[in-house]
């Protein structure tokens, strides 16, 4: 069976979404990391404190409690904005794709 054009550009769209949402939260861990070590350097905490031996810094720290955060107000918002006919329609659309 041979992949036609169609299924090989929805391919190609479908990875250059995926590596664009990738690459956009690892800027924004990233940013999440510096915020964390300016907070430790204001708050004069060394950047590996830790409460445990398994834990891991506290400028890392911050940066995953923000991703979290960030992940978890997207994914609330997009519930809430699915009320509205064409973000049910994209949805659904996407939905169908994925």
């Amino acid at each position: 069976m041979y992949i036609t054009f169609e299924n090989a550009a929805i391919s190609f769209l479908k990875a250059a979404f995926v590596t664009t949402l990738a690459v956009i939260q690892f800027l924004l861990t990233l940013q999440f990391y510096k915020l964390g070590c300016s907070y430790c350097d204001f708050m004069n905490i060394p950047y590996d404190f830790a409460l445990t031996v398994m834990s891991p810094g506290f400028a890392i720290e911050v940066a995953i409690v923000l991703s979290v955060i960030e992940i978890s107000v997207v994914i609330w918002l997009f519930n809430k904005l699915k009320r509205f006919k064409l973000i049910k329609l994209m949805s659904d659309s996407f939905s169908s794709i994925f």
